[in-house]
């Protein structure tokens, strides 16, 4: 799973920055990024989100147990990595039919929230109890939100509004 987003989107932290200035710039100018993940993921799969950046992942070598998914409602964009344990209390919570899966069921909570706000972001993922990581950038808000929840324990998160 790779996500870069322009420093207008989401602001990269201090142990990531590269010393080269503009980094993330240059590495969405040209496609640069997308074409070097691509080369080292054969039959990888690349979201183009324009000036705000991209999402890339690749379905190799996936374990069954560990799914990766991806979908786009309403200029939300997640991608999704993991298992959820308490699916039928959250598509029942969410009002959401029987075919939703994991990453449908994040989207759902992050709009849910965002729309009825003011609620903290973790509380999106604080309800879903699973071993899961997320990247989420909603187009609209022009906010990302990350997450990596291992056995109901959030080992990080992160919610960036521009």
């Amino acid at each position: 799973m790779l996500a870069v987003f322009d420093k207008n989107v989401a602001k990269c932290p201090a142990e990531l920055q590269s010393p080269a200035a503009g980094s993330a710039a240059s590495a969405l100018k040209d496609g640069f990024m997308a074409k070097h993940f691509e080369s080292l993921h054969p039959g990888s799969v690349i979201v183009n989100l324009g000036s705000s950046g991209l999402i890339a992942y690749s379905l190799a070598k996936q374990n069954p147990l560990v799914p990766r998914l991806f979908a786009v409602v309403d200029d939300i964009f997640c991608l999704f990595q993991g298992h959820i344990e308490n699916v039928a209390v959250l598509k029942q919570q969410y009002g959401l039919n029987k075919a939703a899966n994991e990453v449908i069921i994040v989207i759902e909570a992050y709009r849910t929230l965002r729309d009825r706000g003011p609620y903290p972001p973790d509380q999106v993922i604080r309800d879903i109890q699973g071993k899961f990581a997320f990247v989420l950038y909603d187009s609209a808000a022009k906010a990302t939100m990350f997450a990596s929840v291992s056995h109901n324990h959030i080992e990080s998160s992160t919610y960036i509004r521009s």
